[in-house]
């Protein structure tokens, strides 16, 4: 999640690759609505692909998930004080949202070579930040689905700077499925996350189906 230079202008012929990744998240789990909008925002304000393009501006996560699905990685947000899933701002001369969002894996769990679940962004996201996060008002996130090539006990995560501590946190099925367990959700994670992981259960027993 590194800043900027400040005064950073983001060229308008830029977001061409994103744009074309929101109209994959027509289908994903936020609904066509959503895209549509997160669409004409960031056709109006290309700008809004940087951190300092303004205090609403668009990011881009990755919810993480292990080979058999059994574990979601988290981190440790330092700013925001909550457990939440990796991701951040885009860097100057990032133009995808998927680029950045493995960025923000590799830099803040350490870990690579993530296969994407889908065909583009599984989910988008608005929500509004607090006084913790400066002149960040409201992130426009951009949620992609990524799956490890081995399961989380032979796949150790690397803590970092901005996420001190990071772990797996076990997301077993609920007896036959497709529903999974979220009891082992640390307290103190962002309360979207919940609903979040439980629209994705089903979509990931049709991909294993």
């Amino acid at each position: 999640m590194s800043a900027e230079p400040a005064g950073q202008v983001l060229p308008a012929s830029a977001p061409t690759t994103a744009l074309a990744e929101l109209e994959h998240a027509t289908d994903a789990l936020s609904g066509p609505t959503m895209a549509r909008e997160f669409r004409e925002l960031l056709g109006d304000a290309p700008e809004l692909m940087l951190r300092d393009g303004g205090p609403i501006h668009l990011t881009a996560s990755a919810i993480v998930i292990d080979a058999p699905g059994d574990h979601v990685a988290l981190v440790w947000h330092r700013k925001g004080r909550f457990w939440v899933q990796p991701g951040g701002h885009l860097e100057a001369g990032e133009t995808s949202f998927e680029q950045a969002a493995r960025r923000e894996v590799a830099e803040e769990i350490g870990i690579d070579s993530l296969e994407r679940v889908g065909d583009g962004p599984v989910l988008l996201h608005r929500h509004a930040l607090d006084a913790a996060f400066g002149r960040c008002a409201e992130h426009w996130d951009v949620q992609f689905l990524l799956r490890a090539p081995v399961p989380a006990e032979e796949l150790p995560l690397t803590e970092s700077e901005e996420s001190p501590e990071v772990r797996w946190v076990p997301w077993p099925l609920l007896g036959a499925g497709p529903e999974r367990d979220l009891s082992a959700l640390p307290e103190g994670t962002v309360p979207d996350l919940a609903p979040t992981l439980e629209a994705l259960a089903p979509l990931l027993a049709r991909r294993a189906g």
